[in-house]
């Protein structure tokens, strides 16, 4: 979407403010740009938009399991919520719901957000004391739904984000272009710290320590940082996988075709390895710029996502939940007082009018109706031409789409083969080298060769030897000193030859 028809949807503001309130992050977008504040200050033309993460909430799905009235909904999942989810009943909740698929009239199944009032005065108490409201305040897993809307992504297949901030860490999976399942791991980057320190038995600089991080992650040159963060990392990806599973049991998944990794500072260099040796999922950066101005070399994708959806909540507030307690005061016009202000004005502005109605000519009536019918007649002929333009428009654009797919099915055939080629390239083993190794250590060990076969990176070696000692100590000898290069070796058997004195050996190896 064009910087143009974003400015078109806010015009009714003078900004938009993203805030982060975890580390008092603030951007605002105006005039076509999205540039970092320092501080936040009131402005009845701003329009500002946070996110709640998912320590501070309860994260769940009911299936009402039948059809309940509309205005029945809301009290239903109350009190299905406080029965399945053994609620504290001494503990006051908000609960917010939204219907998982709003694309499917048959579906029941509803996403719950819980929270606490108390928590979320904790974290809001003094933005608000600033912005004065918040006029819409999202669950941070709901945030990737734009993604979709917005056609940066394609509504099929299920998708898996997981990201870093400095307070939570969380996975979310998203199935059809719909929130299915989000949960926190037990992982922040404020964690990883502590657990990193931890490992090593020291407090190091914090500001150091996300430094290198950030510049050179998981394929830093310092051996020690990067083997305890790999550790880290590895316990990391070994709860991703648990809950990863989980959710393709519970939630009917056969596969995950995609997983997008992200964090609030930078892309974490090397992590994506991680994603896709742990879970073997195709893996992404999470790291999209939306056409939108900006100079910082990297933006927390958190940002970008809470404008994003502010702009579609703009559009079509009933299709993104909003759950601020913060909300800007109504208009004048919509308040009772300016209400009753407004009838008393009317009233007394009609008590005056109403005998002057009276005077005005019945044919000024007519004559306006004769006027508007040939207006509508002009407007009805100037929309059936733009709705032909707009026809013949579609079919070109058909017609390309159409050009594109097959292009892009060639380039997809051609980046097979060329990859297919350098492979073949880069990682074949030249037999000879084997061969010519092999003899080498043969001749160490007193052996001799009666035959030798291979297949592919498969060979098999006929040994002879006057002492089977000899047979044993080549196999342990090459089956220590090529570890990195053998993927298989094996003898089944050693037999004496009585008819020319030797021992026999059948050795197979199979080559990485």
């Amino acid at each position: 979407m064009s910087n143009k028809n974003i400015d078109s949807r806010i015009k009714k503001y003078k900004n938009i403010i993203t805030i982060n309130p975890y580390i008092d992050s603030y951007y605002e977008y105006k005039n076509q740009e999205f540039k970092k504040n320092s501080t936040l200050t009131y402005n009845d033309k701003n329009y500002t938009i946070a996110y709640l993460t998912n320590k501070d909430m309860i994260i769940t799905s009911l299936d009402v399991g039948y059809d309940v009235a509309e205005d029945e909904i809301e009290d239903h999942l109350y009190m299905k919520a406080y029965e399945e989810l053994g609620l504290d009943e001494e503990k006051e909740y908000t609960i917010f719901s939204e219907k998982r698929d709003f694309n499917d009239p048959d579906s029941n199944v509803y996403n719950l957000f819980i929270t606490e009032p108390e928590i979320i005065d904790r974290k809001f108490s003094d933005i608000t004391k600033e912005t004065k409201y918040i006029d819409l305040l999202l669950p941070v897993p709901l945030l990737y739904k734009t993604l979709y809307k917005n056609n940066i992504l394609e509504n099929k297949d299920a998708h898996c984000y997981i990201y870093f901030t400095m307070k939570d860490a969380f996975v979310s999976i998203y199935k059809d272009g719909n929130f299915i399942y989000s949960k926190s791991l037990e992982f922040s980057l404020e964690q990883i710290y502590e657990k990193y320190c931890a490992l090593i038995g020291e407090k190091i600089d914090k500001k150091e320590f996300f430094e290198v991080l950030d510049s050179e992650g998981l394929k830093t040159t310092n051996t020690v940082y990067q083997q305890n963060l790999m550790k880290i990392f590895g316990e990391i990806f070994l709860q991703i996988n648990d809950i990863v599973i989980y959710a393709k049991r519970a939630y009917n998944i056969d596969s995950i075709q995609k997983l997008f990794l992200g964090s609030v500072n930078s892309p974490i260099i090397g992590l994506s390895d991680y994603g896709y040796n742990y879970l073997g999922i195709p893996t992404f950066n999470l790291d999209f710029s939306f056409d939108i101005k900006n100079d910082e070399w990297y933006v927390d994708q958190l940002q970008y996502l809470m404008l994003k959806t502010g702009l579609d909540y703009i559009e079509e507030p009933h299709k993104v939940l909003n759950i601020s307690p913060y909300p800007r005061p109504p208009t004048f016009a919509k308040r009772s007082s300016g209400q009753f202000i407004i009838s008393i004005v009317l009233s007394s502005i009609l008590a005056i009018g109403l005998p002057l109605f009276y005077l005005v000519p019945a044919y000024s009536y007519k004559a306006y109706n004769v006027k508007l019918g040939m207006e509508n007649n002009e407007l009805s002929k100037i929309t059936e031409n733009y709705k032909k333009i707009l026809n013949d428009k579609q079919v070109i654009i058909d017609e390309h789409n159409k050009k594109l797919k097959e292009l892009e099915k060639l380039f997809d055939k051609k980046a097979k083969t060329l990859t297919a080629i350098y492979s073949k390239k880069v990682n074949y083993h030249f037999k000879s080298g084997f061969f010519y190794t092999f003899a080498k250590d043969l001749e160490k060990f007193h052996l001799n060769i009666d035959e030798v076969f291979s297949d592919d990176d498969k060979f098999t070696l006929h040994l002879l030897s006057a002492d089977e000692k000899n047979i044993t100590k080549y196999i342990k000898y090459v089956s220590k000193k090529y570890f990195d290069d053998i993927k298989k070796i094996n003898i089944k058997r050693i037999e004496f030859d009585n008819k020319d004195s030797v021992y026999r050996g059948i050795l197979k190896v199979e080559y990485k």
